[in-house]
């Protein structure tokens, strides 16, 4: 997919209410909702925030990094994709991003985007995970130089669905995590369910950089073949995971 361009089937989904835009991203300022923001034909990604809609400018204004050449990037950068991809999926482009000083300090400044995708598509529904106590995946990685020694990768998920999963890893990304690669019996102890063992095929890999400057990764991996246990115990995890994010937003 061109970064920026609408899937077919995400056609329907679009939202052109000029009203109904800003409730979408007011929403998102008020809950604190994280955004992956690329660029740069994908080859660049940051972490970022809605701080304000700015109504009568017809802007809305963003956190910004702390890496000074990664910020001129962006400013000079003519097609910016900014994506919710937990709960709800909602995506839109930018062009002609500049810098303003809010009482706060510095932001990014957009244009009031002219139309925007909400989905929410069960598959596409993807649900963070807790960071305070993070669930962990366990990778069995391959030993080429010695097939008897066992190597196991721990990383933290950030995101799950019923579809796969999303985790953190820091850098150096470790050489084996690439587009396409499948491992066989990875284990995720989902909390109050049970254990699930899965094979795993890695989607997509992110890399994004933190405000402090340090670069992570996001790795999407999809279930391939789940067994019916397994999949039980999925939904169970999302289902808990729904239950408590209603909860919070009810008492909110």
């Amino acid at each position: 997919m061109e970064h920026g361009t609408h899937l077919p089937d995400e056609q329907r989904y679009i939202v052109h209410n000029l009203k109904e835009i800003i409730q979408i991203l007011t929403d998102l300022s008020r809950r604190k909702v994280t955004l992956n923001v690329s660029f740069n034909d994908g080859n660049d990604v940051y972490l970022t925030t809605v701080i304000e809609v700015d109504t009568k400018n017809h802007a809305v204004h963003l956190d910004i990094g702390r890496d000074e050449a990664f910020n001129s990037r962006l400013l000079a950068s003519q097609h910016v994709v900014f994506l919710k991809e937990d709960g709800v999926r909602i995506k839109w482009a930018s062009k002609n991003l500049s810098v303003v000083t809010l009482k706060d300090g510095k932001a990014i400044k957009i244009a009031l985007p002219q139309n925007l995708i909400r989905l929410q598509r069960r598959e596409f529904f993807r649900i963070a995970t807790p960071l305070a106590n993070p669930v962990l995946c366990q990778i069995p990685m391959p030993n080429e130089t010695d097939p008897e020694v066992k190597e196991t990768l721990e990383l933290a998920l950030v995101d799950v669905s019923l579809g796969g999963i999303g985790l953190i890893a820091s850098d150096p990304l470790h050489p084996a995590l690439v587009g396409g690669v499948s491992f066989d019996g990875c284990k995720i102890n989902f909390p109050d369910v049970g254990m699930a063992s899965l094979t795993l095929q890695v989607q997509n890999v992110i890399p994004m950089t933190m405000k402090d400057g340090a670069m992570k990764y996001r790795i999407g991996l999809q279930y391939v073949e789940p067994s019916r246990g397994n999949e039980g115990l999925i939904h169970r995890y999302t289902f808990n995971l729904e239950r408590l994010a209603m909860a919070i937003a009810k008492d909110e």
